[in-house]
């Protein structure tokens, strides 16, 4: 399947990276979705997705080894994991338990400031259609439109969660002070 993706890449060093990601992130990727999911099969589905996304978004992963990309990661797949299981209404009791019980599975990234490390601790407290687009918009800097493209929405829905989970995020803030 790895040679599907690679592709997809598109210059033979980023069809280096992209295979260094692949066996470094796979077994995480496939565990977070076998969480989910409660199906092995399933679980390769989410996670084979996940990575054509992240293959047809490559160029925008500057480095492999790096808790912004790890973070990346672990919400698209988890996404991917979750409409599936929303797709069967029966399982979707047991995907929002999960997803309200989980950890944060994405590493810490360093700080520097404790404003903003507070800032990202409410972030993450925050439910999870939220967290991902404000983690990924303002964490990692990306646009509302790869945000879209990576989560698979619309580019509305992006700058709707984005402008709802702000709101969320002020009154929390307020909250704490």
């Amino acid at each position: 399947m790895l040679n599907v993706f690679l592709q997809i890449v598109d210059t033979p060093e980023e069809q280096s990276r992209f295979e260094d990601l692949y066996y470094s992130y796979r077994k995480l990727m496939f565990y977070i979705a076998s969480e989910i999911l409660h199906d092995s099969g399933l679980a390769e589905d989410a996670v084979n997705e996940a990575f054509f996304r992240i293959a047809k978004n490559f160029s925008k992963i500057n480095e492999v080894h790096c808790p912004r990309t790890r973070n990346f990661i672990v919400i698209i797949v988890r996404n991917i994991s979750i409409d599936m299981v929303r797709r069967d209404s029966a399982g979707a009791a047991a995907a929002q338990e999960f997803v309200d019980t989980m950890e944060d599975t994405a590493a810490e990234l360093p700080e520097s400031r404790l404003e903003f490390a507070e800032t990202k601790r409410v972030i993450r407290e925050l439910p999870a259609i939220y967290r991902d687009v404000l983690l990924l918009f303002f964490v990692d800097g990306y646009e509302t439109k790869e945000i879209a493209e990576f989560l698979g929405l619309h580019r509305e829905t992006v700058k709707k969660r984005l402008q709802r989970g702000r709101a969320m995020l002020k009154e929390r803030l307020r909250d704490d002070e």
